[in-house]
C-alpha cells in the first residue's frame, strides 16, 4: 500500500476509534461545485490533484457538471489523465467522491419528475465515462437543488444516504431545519433513506442573506450542536470551482472548532450510521424555501421557455416510440440525446437564480432561449417524420385528419388543425372515417377548423374532411343592457362586467356562487412605489368583444389599461370541458416600478428584508373565491401535499415559505366537496391569506437578487387557467386534469388517410396513473408511470402487442420484479403490478 494511503487508513481507523469513546470530535465535508457552464478553470483540474497529494487529510465531494470532463479531456489531457489515474488509486481512501452527477444541477423542485430523471441518469452515464469505478451513493449539492420526491428516485439510482443541507450558498434558498445526527428523509411514496439534515440548532447566519451557521466549523456552531444532543456534528462547504484555497478549514478558515476531521460524505455517515437513531421525517415539499425573484419577466419566460420544452419532448418520444413500435420508425435515439442535453442545460440553477449573467454577447436568460428552441427543433421534426410514418392509403384525393393521445388513457377533447391554403375552414365539417359527424368549429383566421377527437389511450384516430352541412347551436352569450356579457355552458352560467376592467363578477357552477360578493375574479392588482400606490384594473372600465363563437367554445377580448399600459386579455370558455382558459398580454409603454418599494439606492446583500420578496406588492391576478374554500393543495413532481401555509406572505431572505406553483394549486372546501384549481403555464409563486385572495404573480420590477435591476424588456405573455371541479384534488384528477392541459392532442393534416382508422400501443385502466414517457431502444421500450395518487394501487397495462419479456426495473436498470403477461383477448396482453402512493415505476418491455 502506497504511504499517502496508509496515512488515509491510519486517520480512518483513528475517527472510527474516536467516535467509539468521547464523542467529541467534529467532522467537515469539504469539496468543490460548479463545471464547464458555471464556473470551472481549466487549472482547477491539476489543482485539485497537487492539494489531495500535499494534504493526506484532506478529503473532496464533487459537484461538478459532467459534461465539465469533456472539456478538461480535449482542452488539458495531461491533467485529466492525472486526475483519473489518482481517483481510480485512491478510491478505497475516499479522497473523492462524485455526490451529485445531475447533468446540469438542477433546482428540482421548479421542473417536471421525468426531466430530474433524466439528469441524473444522463449525468452518471456522462461521470461513468470519464471514471469508471464511481460510484454514486450519496446525494449532496452547494444549491438548494432538492424536492420532495427525491428519496424515492435516489433510491432506485441505487443511492444510500443523502444530505439536506446547502449551508455556503443559500442564496435561493434552504431547507427547513430538523433533527440532530441523521434522519430518515422519507418521501410522499413512503421511500426513506438516511440523511444528514440542517440541524433543528443550525441556525440561519447572522448578518449573512447566504449562509446557515454549518459553513466553518465555527466554535459556536460545534459547541450549540454538543448541547442540543449531536454527537457528530458535521460542517460543509462547497467550495465554488474556481477558489483557489484548497482545504477549506486551515487554509481559508483560520478559527474553527478542533479536532475536525475532514469527510467524504458516505465515509462519515457510513462511520455513524450504526451509532445514532435516526428520527422520521416526512419531507414535504413545503420544507424546501426557495427565494427566487418570482415575476420578474426574465425568469417568467425563461420558466415559460422551459415547461414548454419538457411538454413537448416527452410527447415527440412518445410519438416516435409508438411509430419505432408499429412502423418500423427508426427511433433518433442520438437525436433526442440532444434535445434533453439542452433541455437539461437550460434546467441549469444559475439560469434561474442568475439569469442575467453571462459572457459577452449573452447571459443565462438568452442561452435557455437557444437551448429550448434547439430542443424544440428536435422534437417538431421527429413528431412530423414520426407521424409520416404511418402507412396510408394509395388514393391521393383520400385526405384525412390525424389526432394523437400521447396519454395512457382514451380521450375526448377539443383539437385543432391548420388547413392548406387552399381550403377554408368555414367550407368544412368534420367527421369520423365512417361519415358520422364530429363537432367541429372554424375559426376566425380562416385557416384552422377546431373539432372534439375522440382517440384511444396511447395512439391516434383518422378524421375526415366533409362537405356535409351540420347545424349545431353554439355558445349561448348574451348581452344586458348594462352591457355585461353572460355565458351559458353545460358547466357555468358567468358574468363578465365591462365596467369592471372586464373581470367576471358572477361564476355559478351547481347552483354555487363561487365569486365573493361585490369582488371581481382575474383583475389584477400591484403596488406602483414610486407612486406610492395600489391599482386594482377593476377600477377602470374595459372593452369586451367575442373573437369565437360556435359550439365547442366561445373567446372573449379583453382591452383594457393598467395605469395607463394596455393589457389584453382573452377569456375562453368550453362547452362541454369544466376549465376556464385565460391569456394574458401587457404591452409595457413606459417604465415604471411594481413592488413593496424602491431599493435602486439603498440595496445592501447583507439585509435580509428584500423588496422582491414581498408578493402582496407585486402585479398579480386575483381570484376571489368564497369564503368556504379555504385549504390548498398543490403538486410537485411527483408529489402532491396539502399546504400547511397560514399565510404564503414573507419579505425577507430569514423567512421565506414555499409559495410556489409548479403546474397547479387547488382551493379547496374542508369537506372536499369542491375546489377551484388553478393551473400555471411556467413555475413561479402564489398568493394566499386569510385577508388577500388567492392570486397568481405576474410581474415585479425593481432590484433583485445582488441588486440586479430586474426590468420589463418587451410584452409580457402568460397562460394560466381555472377548473371548477366537484370533490376534492384527488377524486377530481387534477394531476391528469394537468396532463390534458400540458400534453394537447397532436392533430396534424395528412395527404392520405392511414390504412388503419385508429391504433393503441397500450391502455392504463386506472385513471390516476399517468404515461410520464415512453422511450424506445433497438430490441425494447421502456414506459414510465406514476401513480398520481395517495393511496397504493395495482396498476393494469393492457400492451396491443405481443411482448416476449416485461420487467420492472429500477431507475439504474437492476430488475425489481419479472411480470408474466397474460393475454386477455386477440392481441391483447394485460401487465398488472403493484404501486406505492405517489409512487414512480419504470417498466422494460421486450
Amino acid at each position: 500500500m502506497k504511504l499517502k494511503s496508509i496515512i488515509v487508513f491510519c486517520s480512518f481507523l483513528v475517527l472510527s476509534a474516536t467516535i467509539n469513546t468521547h464523542g467529541q470530535d467534529a467532522y467537515f465535508a469539504d469539496g468543490y461545485h460548479g463545471g464547464i457552464y458555471g464556473h470551472y478553470p481549466m487549472w482547477q483540474t491539476g489543482f485539485l490533484v497537487d492539494k489531495l497529494t500535499a494534504n493526506p487529510e484532506w478529503m473532496v465531494n464533487l459537484e461538478i457538471e459532467p459534461e465539465t470532463w469533456d472539456v478538461v479531456k480535449e482542452k488539458d489531457p495531461q491533467k485529466y489523465h492525472r486526475l483519473q489515474k489518482y481517483f481510480a488509486d485512491t478510491l478505497n481512501d475516499h479522497r473523492i467522491e462524485f455526490v451529485n452527477p445531475a447533468y446540469a444541477q438542477p433546482y428540482c423542485f421548479n421542473i417536471s419528475g421525468e426531466s430530474i430523471i433524466r439528469h441524473f441518469a444522463y449525468g452518471i452515464d456522462k461521470v461513468k465515462q470519464h471514471f469508471p469505478q464511481a460510484t454514486f451513493k450519496t446525494y449532496s449539492c452547494e444549491e438548494p437543488c432538492f424536492t420532495s420526491c427525491l428519496p424515492q428516485l435516489l433510491c432506485s439510482f441505487g443511492y444510500k444516504y443523502a444530505v439536506l443541507r446547502n449551508p455556503d450558498t443559500c442564496w435561493g434558498g434552504y431547507t427547513s431545519p430538523f433533527g440532530k445526527d441523521l434522519v430518515n428523509w422519507i418521501s410522499s411514496d413512503g421511500s426513506s433513506i438516511p440523511t444528514v439534515p440542517r440541524y433543528a440548532c443550525e441556525e440561519l447566519e447572522e448578518g449573512s442573506t447566504w449562509q446557515t451557521a454549518s459553513w466553518d466549523n465555527s466554535k459556536e456552531f460545534i459547541k450549540s450542536c454538543f448541547d442540543d444532543g449531536i454527537k457528530y456534528p458535521v460542517g460543509m462547504c462547497f467550495q465554488d470551482a474556481g477558489w483557489k484555497g484548497g482545504p477549506w478549514l486551515g487554509s481559508v478558515i483560520k478559527d474553527y472548532y478542533k479536532p475536525s476531521h475532514y469527510v467524504s460524505w458516505t465515509q462519515y455517515i457510513d462511520m455513524i450510521s450504526d451509532k445514532v437513531k435516526p428520527d422520521d421525517w416526512h419531507f414535504s415539499i413545503e420544507d424546501v424555501k426557495p427565494g427566487l425573484v418570482w415575476g420578474s419577466q426574465i425568469l417568467q419566460k425563461l420558466a415559460q421557455e422551459v415547461r414548454y420544452t419538457e411538454n413537448h419532448l416527452v410527447m415527440a418520444e412518445k410519438v416516435a416510440a409508438f411509430s419505432s413500435a408499429f412502423h418500423n420508425f427508426k427511433y433518433p435515439s442520438d437525436q433526442f440525446y440532444e434535445a434533453w442535453r439542452t433541455l437539461m442545460l437550460s434546467q441549469h440553477h444559475d439560469c434561474w437564480i442568475v439569469p442575467y449573467n453571462g459572457r459577452p454577447g449573452g447571459n443565462w436568460a438568452t442561452n435557455v432561449t437557444e437551448w429550448t428552441t434547439a430542443s424544440n427543433k428536435i422534437a417538431d421534426q421527429t413528431i412530423a417524420k414520426a407521424l409520416h410514418s404511418i402507412p396510408t392509403g394509395t388514393n391521393s384525393a383520400d385526405t384525412g385528419i390525424i389526432a394523437f393521445n400521447t396519454l395512457g388513457q382514451k380521450r375526448s377533447s377539443l383539437t385543432q388543425v391548420t388547413l392548406p391554403a387552399n381550403l377554408n375552414p368555414n367550407d368544412y365539417t368534420i367527421t369520423d372515417l365512417s361519415g358520422t359527424p364530429v363537432i367541429s368549429q372554424p375559426l376566425s383566421d380562416s385557416k384552422t377548423i377546431a373539432f372534439t377527437a375522440n382517440t384511444p389511450a396511447y395512439g391516434y384516430s383518422t378524421f375526415k374532411l366533409s362537405k356535409k352541412s351540420t347545424s349545431t347551436q353554439p355558445i349561448a352569450v348574451r348581452t344586458l343592457a348594462d352591457n355585461k356579457l353572460v355565458i351559458t355552458t353545460n358547466y357555468y352560467n358567468a358574468v363578465i362586467d365591462p365596467s369592471r376592467g372586464g373581470a367576471l363578477t358572477s361564476l355559478v357552477r351547481n347552483n354555487i356562487q363561487l365569486i365573493k360578493p361585490g369582488q371581481a375574479l382575474n383583475s389584477m392588482e400591484g403596488y406602483l412605489y414610486e407612486q406610492e400606490k395600489f391599482v386594482n384594473t377593476a377600477d377602470s372600465p374595459a372593452q369586451v368583444s367575442v373573437t369565437e363563437h360556435g359550439p365547442l367554445f366561445v373567446k372573449l377580448k379583453v382591452d383594457s389599461a393598467f395605469d395607463g399600459i394596455p393589457y389584453t386579455q382573452h377569456i375562453t370558455f368550453f362547452q362541454n370541458n369544466p376549465r376556464i382558459d385565460f391569456e394574458l398580454d401587457i404591452n409595457w409603454n413606459k417604465k415604471i416600478g411594481i413592488g413593496a418599494y424602491s431599493q435602486y439606492k439603498n440595496f445592501v446583500k447583507e439585509d435580509p428584508k428584500k423588496a422582491f420578496y414581498n408578493d402582496k406588492y407585486k402585479l398579480h391576478v386575483r381570484f376571489p373565491i368564497v369564503t368556504r374554500f379555504t385549504d390548498i393543495y398543490k403538486n410537485a413532481p411527483f408529489d402532491v401535499c396539502k399546504s400547511e401555509l397560514k399565510n404564503t406572505l414573507y419579505d425577507g431572505w430569514d423567512n421565506i415559505k414555499h409559495n410556489v406553483i409548479l403546474n397547479w394549486v387547488d382551493l379547496a372546501d374542508k369537506a372536499g366537496r369542491m375546489g377551484v384549481a388553478l393551473f400555471s403555464d411556467h413555475t413561479t409563486s402564489y398568493i394566499n391569506t386569510r385577508d388577500l385572495p388567492l392570486g397568481l404573480t405576474v410581474q415585479y420590477i425593481g432590484r433583485g437578487l445582488w441588486g440586479m435591476n430586474y426590468k420589463v424588456d418587451g410584452p409580457t405573455h402568460i397562460k394560466y387557467a381555472l377548473l371548477v371541479h366537484e370533490g376534492n384534488w384527488h377524486t377530481a384528477n387534477l394531476e391528469y386534469q394537468s396532463r390534458l392541459w400540458n400534453e394537447p392532442l397532436i392533430a396534424s393534416y395528412a395527404d392520405k388517410t392511414p390504412i388503419a382508422n385508429s391504433c393503441s400501443l397500450l391502455e392504463i385502466s386506472q385513471p390516476y396513473i399517468q404515461l410520464v414517457s415512453s422511450i424506445a431502444s433497438p430490441d425494447s421500450s421502456t414506459i414510465r408511470l406514476y401513480n398520481a395518487s395517495p393511496e397504493p394501487t395495482q396498476a393494469s397495462v393492457i400492451l396491443h402487442q405481443k411482448p416476449t419479456a416485461v420487467n420492472l426495473v429500477n431507475l439504474d436498470g437492476s430488475t425489481i420484479q419479472k411480470i408474466s403477461p397474460e393475454l386477455v383477448s386477440d392481441n391483447n396482453w394485460k401487465i398488472t403490478f403493484n404501486m406505492t402512493k405517489f409512487g414512480v415505476n419504470t417498466l422494460l418491455i421486450k
